[in-house]
């Protein structure tokens, strides 16, 4: 297998971090590319060229979703997405608000990427805002336990990479102020083997 990333994506670090939990990173070549290089090799396999994509033989699997969907049925596991919830479409609306917020963050960290006279100020408030929203409605999950202490499928994890985002490339974001539950919740799964060899640079 091999899985075309960059260092700093927190859709590639998903499935690297998936990747460690299953068992599947030491069968895995990982192939760091750079998104703008007109030279990419991940251009050799997909035309859409987005990090994480996962190679296999002839299967190429986009999305960092997807390529933990494959990663489960490979292994023959339930490991990221169990079989049985006590409420499937509340589950689906859970992994759907996680990653919303995740998608959010990704659009804050690019926009402050470009020069401060060429960033838009209305894109960096909405953004702004919309993360303070989520992290409400995600303090108020762990502290009535939806995100309990033992959780760890695919909506944890991407929300332990979204955070992880927010540490290593917003600054402007406070997060940790008024959700205390949530900071500690991060804070125990930033001990993870999983989160430290996965660490981007400078976090």
């Amino acid at each position: 297998m091999k899985m075309f990333i960059t260092a700093d994506s927190p859709y590639a670090r998903i499935a690297r971090v998936a990747a460690i939990e299953i068992g599947l990173a030491e069968r895995i070549e990982h192939i760091y590319v750079s998104n703008r290089s007109p030279d990419n090799p991940l251009l050799d396999f997909s035309p859409v060229c987005r990090v994480p994509t996962l190679v296999f033989g002839d299967l190429v699997i986009s999305e960092a979703r997807h390529i933990c969907v494959y990663f489960d049925e490979f292994m023959g596991l339930k490991r990221f997405f169990p079989a049985r919830h006590v409420d499937k479409w509340q589950e689906i609306g859970l992994e759907g608000t996680i990653t919303g917020f995740l998608d959010g963050l990704a659009v804050w960290a690019r926009e402050n990427r470009r020069l401060p006279e060429e960033r838009s100020p209305l894109l960096l408030e909405v953004e702004a805002a919309r993360a303070e929203r989520c992290l409400d409605w995600l303090e108020i999950r762990v502290q009535n336990a939806v995100l309990h202490s033992q959780r760890w499928d695919f909506s944890a994890i991407v929300l332990a990479c979204a955070l992880g985002l927010a540490d290593h490339a917003l600054d402007d974001l406070d997060w940790r102020r008024g959700h205390p539950g949530l900071d500690a919740w991060y804070g125990a799964r930033t001990q993870m083997s999983a989160l430290i060899k996965t660490m981007p640079v400078g976090e």
